[in-house]
């Protein structure tokens, strides 16, 4: 009973702070195109996507916008027909800013929720004892720079604070006279440092008569980010009188988790002529999962057994692609699509966390009010099935995933000059 209580702590923080719930939903123009923008720099979302893309731009931009999510999980278990998460919709925020200091120099600054997810379920449903509701916010900041060596080649990097907290509660099975199960409930908050860098090269511009074809490649490297949690709290309730020294009314745990680098690779090419321009974009994100291969308890109260866990995760690469049609440097209609290989083996798959290997696709309008003003709208369609099991709590079940995310998006720039343009070759 003491073991099968301490895993399923152990397990909880850990599938909050990482994998489905990394949120890839960072700039609605991206997020329609796939989110395939680290070659692209063509709005204020590139201080996330590529820092040194700032250098693709002039005068001051800003870009805000929101994403509205609307989960549907449901699972089916040996012994239960079908089970439902009753999980809420969520919406993740982003803001960025991007700055000119002068004719080399940008500054820009980001606030956005990098990772963070809600997942629920009924209080006695079959799986209680793994997960009954379970809640993570994100907050990071990123003050960045960018430098033009010279037209073609630009630089950027920042560092980024992150702030987050969790609450969760399960079922401990263990019975009392007047209980059959005790609960346990945590929360806690952590904060840690990282950084992400990134060149951006415009690497060839073809110019004829009456068309000009622009070439650019992106790469950029975010770091992995140890997130302190230093007073996490527990509480146990209808716990036997027995049994309560090992699982006190309250006490404390300290822990450590990492969260995964990040290397990406982008490549663009944008066709233009005097009414419309067609842009391709490609991604490849290479996300280092491997760094969650344990995760580890220390509990304040010396009768709490400490916990570690080995979690065995893999490193997994992302495919996205993007279209971007415009008419008229006015209408633009995007779509996109991502190839997402998971990074968690069978066997380490918790209801909460229904992670599989999945192909989905995206879809975007824009519309520019005027040479200032512009929205932005996306949508994301993800469908993923997956039967696997959380073999150390002996939970198998059947998944069905489905997920729907609408975004918009408000950009305005200060100033309109025209940026000089790249030598071109007639």
């Amino acid at each position: 009973m003491k073991k099968i209580v301490l895993t399923a702590l152990a397990l909880t923080p850990y599938f909050l702070f990482a994998g489905g719930f990394q949120l890839n939903l960072q700039g609605i123009k991206g997020v329609g195109m796939g989110g395939a923008f680290t070659g692209l720099g063509s709005d204020a979302s590139t201080v996330f996507f590529n820092p040194a893309g700032m250098n693709n731009l002039s005068g001051h931009h800003f870009t805000a916008g929101f994403n509205y999510v609307m989960p549907k999980v449901s699972l089916q278990t040996p012994e239960t027909a079908n089970i439902n998460q009753t999980s809420p919709n969520a919406t993740p925020f982003h803001f960025y800013y991007s700055g000119q200091l002068n004719d080399r120099m940008k500054f820009g600054f980001l606030v956005n929720n990098q990772f963070g997810s809600t997942s629920s379920f009924e209080d006695n449903w079959q799986g209680r004892y793994i997960i009954q509701n379970i809640a993570l916010k994100t907050f990071m900041f990123q003050p960045t720079m960018s430098y033009k060596i010279h037209d073609k080649l630009f630089v950027g990097g920042g560092f980024v604070y992150t702030r987050g907290s969790f609450t969760t509660e399960k079922a401990v099975p263990v019975a009392s006279a007047t209980t059959t199960e005790g609960k346990a409930s945590l929360s806690g908050s952590g904060d840690g440092v990282g950084y992400n860098i990134g060149l951006f090269s415009n690497i060839y511009s073809l110019k004829k008569e009456i068309s000009t074809t622009d070439f650019r490649l992106g790469v950029s490297y975010r770091s992995s980010m140890p997130i302190d949690l230093p007073d996490g709290e527990v509480e146990f309730t209808n716990i036997p009188v027995s049994l309560q020294n090992k699982f006190p009314a309250k006490t404390t745990f300290v822990s450590k988790i990492t969260l995964p680098s990040v290397f990406t690779v982008g490549f663009s090419v944008k066709h233009s002529k005097e009414n419309y321009s067609l842009e391709f974009a490609y991604d490849l994100n290479y996300t280092a999962w491997s760094s969650y291969d344990t995760l580890a308890f220390n509990f304040a109260n010396n009768d709490t057994p400490d916990s570690k866990t080995t979690k065995d995760w893999q490193n997994a690469m992302t495919h996205r692609f993007g279209l971007d049609f415009t008419y008229k440097q006015k209408y633009s209609v995007r779509v996109g699509a991502y190839y997402d290989k998971t990074p968690i083996k069978d066997g380490f798959v918790s209801p909460e966390l229904p992670d599989a290997t999945q192909l989905a696709y995206t879809a975007g309008l824009g519309y520019k009010v005027n040479d200032k003003f512009s929205i932005d709208l996306s949508y994301i369609r993800q469908s993923a099935r997956r039967e696997s099991s959380l073999e150390s709590a002996g939970f198998t079940a059947k998944y069905n995933r489905i997920v729907n995310v609408f975004g918009i998006g408000l950009n305005y720039n200060f100033s309109c000059k025209a940026k000089e343009t790249t030598p071109s070759i007639n």
